[in-house]
């Protein structure tokens, strides 16, 4: 096997892969079990062109609504035919970060760690801090919560709360689930419930 080269790849695909699978390996050395990545901040202007159909940067597609090209969120250079085009790009984007988060679970997955996996053992977040970009809005924000916790954690289902609900709830229910006598996180005393 050859060594890694030590400079950040230009391909950004590869250098996403590589960030994940340096989590991956700091879980299975037991090296460090908390880790954040974030794979692209809401200010980007970082091109996904090398995704088939799409074009513009991640923050001007966020704005779905504007195709002129000319707003101040756009590169100056690029416009869409129609919102329906423009959306269908940021969908791409939005689908392949989701298929980055996929393959992190997959390795975790693939590792086994005393009688079941290294995913088993750990809770993995992932999400928005924007559920409508254009409108930056942060309401229903599309959130994923993968892996069992060490069997802390029953997966496979929909929480859905009655009324508005913190993300810090969340918060909250995983330091508590990973032993941290927290009573209160940021503005939340009331932790999901995730067993």
């Amino acid at each position: 096997m050859r060594r890694p080269a030590t400079d950040i790849p230009e391909d950004h695909g590869e250098y996403v892969r590589l960030m994940l699978e340096m989590i991956v390996l700091a879980f299975w050395a037991d090296a460090s079990r908390v880790a954040t990545c974030m794979l692209d901040h809401g200010q980007s202007n970082r091109y996904f062109n090398f995704i088939d159909g799409v074009q513009g940067t991640w923050h001007a597609l966020s704005h779905w609504k504007d195709i002129s090209g000319k707003t101040e969120d756009d590169d100056g250079e690029t416009s869409w035919s129609s919102r329906d085009e423009k959306r269908e790009m940021y969908n791409r984007v939005t689908a392949w970060h989701t298929s980055q988060v996929a393959y992190l679970l997959r390795r975790l997955g693939e590792i086994e760690e005393q009688g079941s996996t290294l995913l088993d053992n750990s809770m993995i977040v992932y999400g928005s801090s924007l559920g409508d970009g254009h409108a930056h809005e942060e309401k229903n924000l599309p959130l994923l919560l993968a892996g069992r916790g060490g069997g802390s954690i029953r997966p496979g289902r929909l929480i859905q709360q009655r009324g508005e609900t913190s993300m810090s709830d969340l918060h909250l229910a995983l330091l508590q689930t990973l032993g941290v006598p927290q009573e209160r996180f940021a503005e939340s005393d009331s932790p999901l419930t995730l067993s």
